[in-house]
């Protein structure tokens, strides 16, 4: 019995060792061989079962990739590897390599109840750190999680019902757990990475922005870098708009309900809540327009027997993430992440990345009046541009129009065919009288393919060639902004735009209104801007209207019109007229009480328009529009003397003619040599002589038949010898020789009368 406590001692005091270890290493305490690879966690299970040691996954991991727009986990960024068996300070959860955690070593519970009186500053239960954090621009921040279930489930009772919510949670943290800097990333990760390199390395600056976007739509926009892992019970309430009003000055007194109410239906005893009055509680249970109990991590939630100390004791066997904390994707693109690639390039991928990220977020942009009592009100909004007050005057719309010509030396195709727009007011590629044209944006487009065509040559070869065609057309796109006095009823009613990413605000579909019809613009002349001169019927659905802004050029109808007009003489000497003339120098911004909105962002330029606040009211809970935003680039033709190699001595890449020394100098190291099977005309186009199948096989059954005939020959010719050798002597006519009917040699003569003349026939002797 003694020996016994005294081994329960020691095992005890081990184990205790071990649980104090730095290291917190499974590996360092057995030496267990397995039948798994190093890195494999199931090498680390296996360990510490054959050991006595009961340890389960860790489930919540950073390293994700995360959407902050729908607060949903993406792909894999960051690896895990388990070569050194690391676990949790408690030797309960296995981690990876690069993963920490921090036991938070208390029993408590906390609870709070929280009031919203607006939709817009509805919080996440799960991922509220990330959504605030985000590292980007505060005008992208505001938009963080609007897009995710729980915002868009308060949204539309908010407006629907003319509500305000209550959330009320019981919140255990049990770690919080890190990801360790320069963490290595998952090879698809890195390999998406790696392709953008070679795009921005080829001078292929369409398809790094293509890939770039391909990259946030299956990644997000963020990586988790941290993560605490417990459970949370939530309710949240959704109460009369007007009996919320009414007890404004009553906050405490509502939360203080709403914490009772959650109580009572996890069967919390009054101890862990604030005490109010009953009345009270029984008023906010009546004005409830909804409710709703969700358990996040521990046992699911079951009305008739849930008690929170049946939860507790059950929440470490069912981890989550209650909150998340990350970076910008393009933060991890670093030169430890990837060493192989050059400083200029790894800027050049970070850049495209964040391009994407910001792309994504300028699409789901929609500002506008969000006050519900204003008439300005837009639903659809999810940032206050400041617009709630009403309109002052209109703004009027000389049409567009859109130019495209053909580069030298291409052989593709017209690429300009069908991609220029007249401005139907002229008719021709110009503005009308008091407009001034404004440059939108200008862009090159290309196109490529090749055709390996093949014919017969040198009789039996076959000769084959690969003929190279390119083209390449470059479109602007301009707008006509009133650059003088207008009179009434000219230019254009604008009937909003769309394209295929984004919808018509004005008829909630790729279509224009009754009346209206599509000026076409852009890239593949995606972008449609509705138009009508029916000032009869179009004007119950035009939309006031106030300019264009893009990267080449702000918006002129804010600061005038162009010198020489009424307004800019009587201000010929202010700062505003020094800027009329200087389109990259005019405020990117709407005049006032206009909004902004996105119309389209072609080839990396962002292009808005401005409109009337609330004219486009929109849905109340509008789709998220995922990337990628653009058709996916055609490529450059081949070229031969384009070669990329990496040198691993000095971490650098080479390209064309370094490349091309490089790849000889290590060839030869290693006694190798590099030839080349194909050759290439200046033109582009790359040739092979070679035998056809077709050919082969022709020379195959030609030899073979050569051969035939001349064993046939040969043994014809032989057996001919043969039997002439063997033959007798023949007699001669009798007109020769004497006429003795004697015979000569070992022949049989014959004699037979033929027509009254005689002839001897020799027979050869038998064999």
């Amino acid at each position: 019995m003694a020996s016994s406590l005294v081994l329960a001692f020691v095992v005890v005091g081990l184990v205790n060792c071990a649980i104090s270890s730095p290291d917190n290493n499974v590996e360092s305490m057995v030496g267990s061989v397995t039948d798994y690879p190093v890195g494999d966690p199931r090498r680390c299970f296996e360990m510490a079962r054959k050991n006595g040691y009961k340890m389960a996954g860790f489930e919540v991991l950073p390293g994700f990739g995360w959407d902050n727009l729908r607060n949903v986990d993406q792909g894999q960024v960051v690896n895990f590897n388990y070569s050194q068996c690391r676990t949790t300070d408690d030797m309960r959860f296995l981690l990876p390599d690069s993963v920490s955690t921090v036991p938070v070593k208390t029993s408590s519970v906390a609870i709070f109840a929280e009031l919203f009186t607006h939709w817009s500053n509805w919080t996440s239960t799960t991922s509220k750190s990330i959504n605030v954090e985000a590292g980007l621009d505060l005008s992208k921040v505001a938009i963080s999680g609007k897009f995710s279930d729980s915002f868009q489930d308060m949204k539309s009772k908010a407006i629907g019902d003319k509500s305000m919510a209550t959330r009320s949670q019981v919140r255990y943290t049990r770690y919080v757990v890190q990801l360790q800097p320069d963490s290595p990333l998952h090879p698809t990760f890195r390999g998406r990475l790696l392709d953008i390199a070679a795009a921005h390395q080829l001078n292929q600056t369409k398809m790094a922005r293509y890939l770039s976007q391909l990259l946030v739509r299956d990644f997000g926009t963020h990586v988790v870098t941290r993560a605490e892992a417990g459970a949370t019970l939530v309710q949240v309430d959704h109460l009369k708009e007007d009996w919320v009003t009414k007890y404004a000055d009553q906050k405490s007194s509502i939360l203080a309900a709403a914490s009772v109410t959650l109580f009572s239906v996890f069967h919390m005893s009054v101890s862990y809540g604030t005490s109010t009055d009953n009345s009270f509680t029984t008023s906010y249970q009546t004005n409830r327009t909804s409710s709703v109990v969700k358990t996040m991590g521990g046992p699911s939630y079951r009305p008739s027997n849930f008690t929170p100390d049946a939860w507790a004791v059950l929440v470490d066997g069912d981890l989550v993430a209650v909150d998340r904390a990350g970076d910008p994707l393009h933060f991890i693109v670093t030169s430890t992440a990837l060493p192989e690639l050059p400083a200029s390039t790894l800027a050049q991928v970070a850049g495209s990345v964040q391009e994407a990220v910001d792309a994504y977020y300028s699409f789901n942009t929609i500002p506008g009046c969000m006050n519900p009592s204003s008439p300005n009100f837009a639903p659809a909004a999810n940032i206050e541009d400041g617009s709630c007050h009403p309109i002052v005057s209109n703004m009027t719309f000389g049409g567009v129009f859109q130019t495209c010509t053909m580069s030298p030396n291409s052989n593709d195709g017209d690429l300009c065919q069908g991609m220029s727009q007249v401005n139907p007011l002229t008719g021709t590629y110009s503005c009308p009288p008091n407009y001034q044209p404004v440059l939108l944006h200008s862009d090159t487009m290309q196109t490529s393919r090749s055709v390996h065509s093949c014919h017969s040559c040198w009789l039996f070869f076959h000769c084959c060639h690969d003929d190279y065609y390119h083209s390449e057309g470059t479109y602007s796109m301009y707008w006509c902004a009133a650059s003088g006095p207008i009179p009434d009823h000219t230019g254009y009613l604008f009937g909003g735009l769309y394209t295929s990413h984004v919808a018509n605000g004005v008829t909630q579909s790729m279509s224009c209104p009754p009346t209206f019809f599509a000026l076409k613009l852009g890239s593949g002349l995606d972008l449609h801007v509705c138009v009508s001169d029916d000032f009869e019927l179009g004007t119950e659905n035009a939309v006031p209207f106030a300019g264009f802004i893009s990267c080449a050029a702000g918006n002129p109808l804010v600061v005038g019109g162009k010198p020489g007009s009424e307004k800019s003489l009587q201000a010929s000497h202010n700062l505003r007229s020094f800027f009329q003339d200087k389109p990259s120098s005019w405020p990117k911004r709407c005049p006032d009480n206009y909004s902004k909105h996105l119309a389209t962002i072609d080839g990396g330029c962002q292009i808005d328009y401005c409109v009337q606040t609330g004219a486009l009211a929109g849905p109340v809970l509008p789709p998220v529009k995922r990337p990628p935003f653009m058709p996916s680039p055609a490529l450059p033709p081949p070229d031969k003397d384009t070669l990329i190699v990496f040198d691993p001595s000095t971490r650098t890449w080479h390209k064309n003619e370094k490349a091309q020394a490089l790849m000889a100098e290590l060839t030869k190291s290693k006694g190798a040599s590099v030839t080349d099977s194909s050759t290439e005309s200046p033109s582009r186009s790359g040739s092979t002589v070679s035998l056809s199948a077709g050919a082969a096989a022709g020379i195959s059954v030609a030899a073979t038949l050569a051969c035939v005939v001349i064993a046939t020959l040969a043994v014809l010719a032989v057996r001919a010898r043969r039997r002439r050798g063997a033959e007798g002597y023949r007699r001669l006519p009798n007109s020769i020789f004497d006429d003795r009917g004697q015979s000569y040699g070992s022949v049989n003569a014959q004699s037979s009368a033929v027509g009254g003349d005689s002839a001897v026939v020799v027979v050869p002797p038998e064999q």
